[in-house]
């Protein structure tokens, strides 16, 4: 089954080997264990693959940068070109530092281009990272927090966990009842000529499939049915699960556009997609992957 490019994943997450409070450093004692730098949401790449660094690899002043932030557990990455499978750990630093060969790249430029094991431990060291970088004290009582379960859980001052955070995002194909038409809109942020699909954030207490028919009521004015889940991927900029569905508009000429995020909303057949009248979204997007199924239907 095909899936939106960032949603690749050959990386066993290992969540029981994980717990023990030795378990990172008995990983850095193991010489196939392996450790993914990551500034921000860069890394280094080489040859068109994710560097996996060993332990002794990384200089001196690196493994500081971070004081805050150990090395945590990102799961048992398989064998491949010949090399043994082993640990594979994540790395916080400020600033990249020198990879012989390799440059650093975004999660943004690279995250589709790369197979599957390096894409998704790129996910999920950036957005493990994004969670870490933030929560350094506890959202209850502002209590100083320190990691456990190699870099998965902080504990605050009162014995509390925290745990990372997603906030689930809805992306919906809008199609009219005969499919031959798809909706489209032009967000306020974007360069003039860039057309997506709807998404929003799903409300407190709110099914997925209740802000699929809100969030397009609200920036489309159009009554949909049919609602229909298509897949799902992590988006971790900096903390989204963008769900993607598909759906009907039941009168698909009552286009209002909410004119405040969404200035404008048009409908689009595929000749028209294919020849280029607008700007896509790019192809490591949930979006793409969605409109591109779409035209190939």
């Amino acid at each position: 089954m095909q899936v939106p490019p960032l949603a690749r994943s050959a990386l066993d997450r290992d969540h029981a080997g994980r717990l023990g409070a030795d378990a990172v450093a008995r990983a850095l004692e193991q010489p196939s264990t392996r450790v993914i730098a990551v500034a921000g949401d860069r890394a280094p790449v080489r040859d068109g693959a994710l560097v996996r660094l060993r332990p002794d690899e990384l200089p001196a002043a690196a493994r500081h940068v971070e004081p805050r932030v150990p090395l945590s557990w990102l799961g048992r990455a398989p064998a491949r070109d010949g090399a043994p499978g082993g640990v594979v750990l994540s790395m916080l630093v400020a600033e990249p530092f020198e990879v012989e060969g390799a440059q650093w790249r975004s999660l943004r430029e690279v995250g589709a281009e790369l197979d599957d094991a390096d894409a998704g431990a790129f996910v999920q060291a950036v957005a493990l990272g994004v969670w870490q970088r933030e929560s350094h004290h506890s959202p209850v009582d502002g209590s100083a927090a320190s990691f456990e379960e190699s870099g998965w859980v902080r504990r605050d001052a009162s014995g509390g966990a925290h745990f990372p955070r997603t906030d689930p995002a809805v992306i919906v194909a809008i199609h009219d009842a005969s499919d031959e038409r798809i909706l489209l809109g032009h967000n306020a942020a974007w360069p003039e000529g860039r057309y997506s699909l709807i998404a929003g954030f799903v409300d407190p207490g709110e099914s997925l499939e209740a802000a699929v028919v809100r969030e397009v009521r609200e920036e489309t004015g159009l009554a949909v049915a049919g609602v229909r889940y298509l897949g799902s991927q992590p988006w971790p900029f900096p903390r989204s699960l963008m769900i993607g569905f598909e759906c009907v508009a039941a009168e698909a000429d009552a286009i209002v556009p909410d004119g405040v995020e969404i200035l404008d909303v048009r409908w689009f057949t595929r000749e028209e997609l294919r020849s280029g009248v607008v700007q896509l979204p790019g192809p490591k997007s949930i979006a793409a992957w969605i409109i591109d199924a779409w035209l190939g239907r």
